[in-house]
């Protein structure tokens, strides 16, 4: 019984080392970003008083450096829009993922990420409704 809480203990320690080896060390180190909720809209023609006119959207964003000529990552929100994005401070450019279709639109967005701060980035792609 001995020999098998041992066993036991062993697998387990050996599974923590494993796990703790997947955290990007990159991300760990670093304390900054951005985060937010991605959204699509007006989904209606017509909008309601009291009523949401967009809804979550999944989609990908491309992070780019402040001139807009490098490529630093690129992200996806989740099925509720959210995201949740580790960068270094500075100036950056958020772009859409290029695509064949004229619409979804958004238009390029410049943030600033701040030493040892996350940044609330809403994002809204017009659906093009009128």
């Amino acid at each position: 019984m001995k020999k098998a809480i041992f066993i036991f203990l062993i697998l387990t320690l050996i599974a923590i080392f494993i796990l703790s080896g997947c955290i990007s060390k990159k991300d760990e180190k670093l304390k900054s970003g951005i985060f937010g909720i991605i959204s699509l809209g007006p989904i209606t023609p017509v909008e309601k008083v009291g009523e949401k006119n967009s809804k979550p959207y999944k989609t990908i964003i491309i992070v780019k450096s402040e001139n807009g000529l490098k490529v630093i990552t690129n992200f996806s929100s989740n099925d509720d829009g959210s995201f949740k994005v580790y960068l270094k401070p500075g100036s950056y450019i958020l772009e859409p993922q290029k695509s064949t279709s004229p619409f979804p639109i958004l238009k390029p967005i410049k943030v600033e990420v701040i030493e040892n701060q996350f940044i609330e980035v809403n994002i809204t792609f017009d659906t093009g409704i009128r």
